[in-house]
């Protein structure tokens, strides 16, 4: 890695990075959407759930490649806290750090919003998931069902 990650908003038109990333996931992709492949109606689906959930879309970018998507709601209407949706790295750049760092610069940009928390739901199953935010001080508050799938709610103070 030489230079820094960065952070681009991501919308409709830019589907196809968005499916190039999660499908080059796809044991994720089952765990969370019961197939391995995802297609462009389910990207389409993702968007009018995020217009609606007001969350905010971005792709993460390492100079020209994007590598990785975060999605996340500064202000969830539950809690007030922000929550982190989705954070996802392309297959391709896993095991390299990029998900370290890309975290890190996510997080840095919830600080500068004055936030005092950021939470996020993993799938219970999901146990590489499960490790990695407990890697950043990620705890858990609650377990949840959602869509007949046990999630565990975890949450992590910036102060």
């Amino acid at each position: 890695m030489c230079n820094k990650l960065n952070f681009e908003i991501n919308d409709i038109n830019k589907a196809e990075i968005e499916i190039n990333i999660m499908n080059s996931n796809p044991s994720y992709n089952l765990v969370s959407k019961n197939k391995s492949t995802i297609k462009l109606q389910d990207i389409h689906s993702e968007y009018e759930e995020s217009n609606k959930l007001n969350t905010t879309r971005l792709l993460i970018k390492q100079d020209d490649d994007y590598i990785g998507l975060v999605d996340y709601c500064l202000n969830n209407p539950s809690d007030n806290f922000p929550w982190i949706s989705l954070f996802v790295i392309h297959k391709e750049f896993q095991g390299r750090g990029y998900s370290i760092e890309a975290y890190k610069e996510f997080e840095k940009l919830i600080r500068k919003k004055n936030k005092e928390k950021i939470r996020l739901a993993v799938h219970k199953e999901n146990e590489t998931g499960v490790r990695f935010w407990g890697k950043f001080g990620y705890t858990k508050f609650k377990e949840v069902l959602f869509e007949g799938k046990p999630h565990l709610c975890l949450e992590k103070e910036l102060n």
